[in-house]
């Protein structure tokens, strides 16, 4: 019996190279709270390009 495995289609996460840079994981903690309060706050201040985020 064969298996064929499932890939997920999320935007900016293709199987080609799509010039993505930064994935940020938001677990819903504290930490990863305020990281991503803090990228969203101010992103060029922090090198992040939030078109080419996911």
């Amino acid at each position: 019996m064969s298996r064929t495995a499932y890939t997920p289609s999320l935007p900016g996460l293709g199987t080609v190279d799509e010039d993505l840079d930064t994935v940020i994981n938001w677990g819903a903690g504290a930490d990863s709270s305020a990281y991503l309060t803090k990228m969203l706050t101010d992103p060029e201040a922090h090198g992040i390009d939030l078109d080419r985020t996911v």
